[in-house]
C-alpha cells in the first residue's frame, strides 16, 4: 500500500509541475522575434552580396574567355594570311580583311574579322568569304570601342625590315561603365607570309 501511495504521490506532484508552468510571455516573444530578424537580415543581405559578386565574376570570366578565344583564332590567321587586301596602314579601323591560302596553296579564300554595334557595346565577328562586315560569328562582345585594329605594312618604320603585322588593340568592359571591370588586351600579330621591303 505505501508504494501505491508513494506513486501517487509523485504523480500529483508531476501534475501539479506541469500545471505551474506559464511558459514565454508576448514581450519575451516579441524580442526573441526581433533578434532573430536582426540576425537572418544580416545572413540574406550577406548571401545575396555573395550571389552578386559571383553572378559578375563570372559574367567577367566568361567575357575574357570570349574575348581570347576569338584573338587566338584570329592570330592563327593572320600568322598564314598571304596578305590584308584594302588595309590602310596607320589608321584605326574597324574591319580587316584577310587573303588566306585556299586547299592548293594559292591565296584566294577571303575572311573579315570586324566590330558591330551590339546592345552591350560591340562584338568582335568573323565573316567567311566576304569583305563586308554583316552576320558571321560572334567571339566576343562587351568591347568599348569599334576601331580596334590598326594595320602596319612591311619595313615599318622604314629600315626596320620588319614583316606587315596588325596591331590590336581592343578594351574589354563586361559591367559596362565600370572602369574597375575592365580587360584591356593589345597585341601586333605578323603576317609570316608578308614580304619585307
Amino acid at each position: 500500500m505505501s508504494r501505491v501511495r508513494l506513486a501517487l504521490g509523485r504523480l500529483r506532484g508531476g501534475v501539479r509541475r506541469v500545471a505551474e508552468e506559464r511558459g514565454y510571455t508576448l514581450p519575451e516573444l516579441m524580442t526573441t522575434m526581433s533578434i532573430l530578424l536582426v540576425v537572418l537580415t544580416g545572413i540574406t543581405s550577406l548571401f545575396v552580396a555573395g550571389s552578386r559578386a559571383q553572378a559578375d565574376l563570372t559574367a567577367r570570366f566568361d567575357a575574357q574567355t570570349e574575348l581570347r578565344v576569338g584573338l587566338d583564332k584570329m592570330r592563327r590567321e593572320i600568322h598564314s594570311a598571304c596578305d590584308a587586301p584594302g588595309a590602310v596602314a596607320g589608321s584605326a579601323t574597324t574591319t580587316v580583311t584577310l587573303s588566306l591560302p585556299s586547299g592548293a596553296g594559292a591565296c584566294g579564300h577571303t575572311v573579315t574579322w570586324c566590330t558591330q554595334s551590339t546592345a552591350n557595346g560591340f562584338g568582335l565577328y568573323r565573316v567567311d568569304a566576304s569583305s563586308v562586315c554583316s552576320g558571321g560569328v560572334r567571339y566576343s562582345d562587351f568591347l568599348t570601342a569599334g576601331s580596334i585594329f590598326t594595320y602596319e605594312s612591311p619595313n615599318s618604320p622604314a629600315a626596320s625590315y620588319l614583316l606587315a603585322r596588325l596591331h590590336v588593340d581592343m578594351t574589354l568592359d563586361a559591367r559596362q561603365n565600370d572602369a574597375a571591370g575592365q580587360y584591356h588586351v593589345v597585341d601586333d600579330i605578323v603576317f609570316r607570309n608578308s614580304q619585307r621591303s
